[in-house]
């Protein structure tokens, strides 16, 4: 298989999906005219087997250089990198709360627990009292501070060393502030 072949299959099925949606304005700012929609309509999964191992393509391919670098400030400046990810997974972060934040699945998670060497068992403690009230202090306070109305994950790190109180407890009890507040 040759890394074309892979680029051109993946989108000759998108351009598929496009028309099964009825999407043909994409279709047609990508450069598909009538000929070319009504082709791949016709193709079937054997053709999609027989273009993956053509050697060239026949795409012109342009980047939009304001938009790429839109979106790359944008997952960059939105906290949820694979590093955090790791970072709350060492942390012994719940499955909710990785699921929530960056769609993390179950066999995921758990061979990340795994990988990390992370092995706690059961739910935390409840916080007393004390820690409840400044943890809802330090949740309350960063969510102003930010203006957005969810933690990221530098946010849990944070508010779990300044509260010293597990990252299970910070995200449950940020469900609770979240849920009150709403």
């Amino acid at each position: 298989m040759d890394k074309a072949g892979d680029f051109v299959v993946a989108l000759v099925i998108y351009a598929m999906r496009c028309i099964e949606d009825g999407e043909t304005e994409v279709l047609a700012r990508m450069g598909f005219g009538p000929a070319e929609v009504e082709s791949l309509a016709g193709l079937r999964f054997g053709d999609l087997k027989r273009i993956e191992s053509l050697r060239s393509h026949c795409l012109d391919i342009r980047v939009d250089r304001e938009a790429f670098a839109d979106m790359i400030r944008r997952i960059r400046g939105d906290g949820l990198s694979i590093e955090w990810e790791h970072a709350l997974i060492r942390a012994d972060a719940p499955f909710d709360m990785m699921r929530q934040l960056f769609g993390t699945t179950n066999r995921a998670y758990t061979k990340r627990r795994q990988m990390f060497g992370v092995s706690s068992v059961g739910r935390p403690r409840e916080p007393t009292d004390a820690e409840a009230a400044a943890l809802w202090r330090t949740i309350e306070r960063r969510l102003g501070k930010s203006r957005r109305e969810v933690l990221l994950p530098a946010d849990y790190l944070a508010i779990s060393r300044e509260c010293a109180v597990p990252v299970r407890t910070v995200w449950r009890e940020s469900q609770r502030v979240i849920r009150d507040v709403a």
